[in-house]
């Protein structure tokens, strides 16, 4: 299936850059010709009729665009020959030709920027390859919201893939700063048609999310990133699926490893503005490691900074969040000077050494603030 879709998406960048080409030359002869046919009637008119060059590049022009002011006008029988012949019988033609064939070359031009044949020439954009298996256009949505409200809302996005060969679907071909190109990451000459050696952020994303064999085709990627000599700040983003995979991606140039979250994109864009972060994403996903825990403590009009601190000297754990007496809602990262009242506490806490509700209650008991 993917040979197929190559080898359709082949035939039609072929058939269109062949009749580009064709439409440049045809544009260019008919450009040279008109300028010929133009310059010849001016010398003619100034020989004839013995008009200064001014006049008779008026007259040339003025009969050439069907204008005809009247102003002046050749009055000689050989001015006359020379008028028909070079410009009602041969300069209007070709002036129409030339004129026809410029809009049917930008309309060609437009027709491959929709299908994603055009190359942009790009540089320090963020590059993204592949597209998920399902409801790519809703991710893809999303992922471009959180890249506009983050700092990297001033690079253009664009996107390599097989899967809109037709152009960008829906909400996606009317946002700004997007544009897409049809074509394989695993392909050198797809690759250095998106400019991949000049963008700052390389996006990978798995073919498909739940496939171990995925990972072989992101390397195949990466390795493809590799020969093409990449920029020295560039960051390359790569989704693994499995884990055993992390080293091997590593070693093949992927500045930052995540696994596959489809329902998160904004944890890409995380990962691009703070490198690392990924892991502490992760985390918060996995059994394994540091545990986000909920403790049902009692806690009346005490600094957010005074819970923190006493936590981390009884070795507790660290307080990441609370559940707001009043609304609540889950408060994160509050201020420092904060004040808490809760019946809810969230703990980020070492999985051998999880603390009990009781421990907590105590810990944050003694307090000197603690009104309770």
């Amino acid at each position: 299936m993917d040979f197929f879709y190559r080898f359709i998406n082949w035939r039609r960048n072929t058939q269109l850059s062949f009749e580009d080409d064709v439409l440049k030359r045809s544009l260019i002869r008919s450009s040279l010709l008109l300028l010929f046919i133009i310059s010849a009637h001016v010398y003619l008119m100034t020989v004839f009729e013995e008009f200064n060059w001014q006049d008779a590049l008026w007259l040339t022009l003025t009969t050439l665009s069907t204008t005809g002011y009247g102003d002046i006008s050749a009055t000689t029988l050989a001015g006359k020959t020379a008028t028909v012949i070079l410009l009602y019988l041969g300069g209007i033609f070709i002036l129409a030709k030339a004129a026809g064939d410029y809009f049917e070359y930008r309309s060609n031009i437009r027709v491959k920027k929709i299908q994603g044949y055009w190359e942009w020439n790009m540089s320090e954009h963020i590059l993204v390859i592949n597209t998920p298996s399902h409801q790519g256009e809703q991710f893809f949505v999303r992922l471009l919201k959180h890249i506009r409200d983050s700092s990297l809302q001033s690079q253009t996005v664009q996107i390599l893939t097989n899967q809109f060969p037709s152009g960008l679907p829906g909400q996606l071909s009317k946002m700004p700063g997007l544009v897409h190109y049809t074509g394989s990451g695993t392909l050198p000459e797809d690759l250095a048609a998106v400019n991949a050696q000049q963008a700052k952020y390389i996006i990978i994303l798995a073919k498909q999310e739940n496939e171990r064999d995925s990972d072989s085709r992101t390397f195949d990627v990466l390795y493809r990133l590799q020969e093409l000599n990449l920029r020295a700040d560039a960051l390359v983003l790569a989704e693994c699926v499995d884990d055993e995979n992390r080293q091997r991606f590593k070693q093949a140039g992927a500045n930052v490893i995540i696994r596959p979250m489809r329902a998160y994109p904004e944890m890409l864009v995380r990962s691009l503005v703070a490198p690392g972060s990924e892991q502490i994403i992760e985390n918060l996903f996995s059994s394994l490691g540091d545990l986000y825990l909920r403790y049902e403590v009692n806690i009346k009009a005490l600094s957010w900074k005074d819970i923190v601190c006493q936590l981390i000297q009884q070795d507790l754990g660290t307080a990441v969040a609370y559940i707001d007496s009043e609304t609540g809602q889950c408060k994160t990262n509050p201020h420092a000077n904060s004040q808490i009242t809760t019946n809810s506490l969230f703990i980020m806490a070492n999985d051998d050494n999880a603390p009990t509700t009781m421990a907590i209650q105590q810990a944050l008991a003694n307090l000197p603030n603690n009104q309770l």
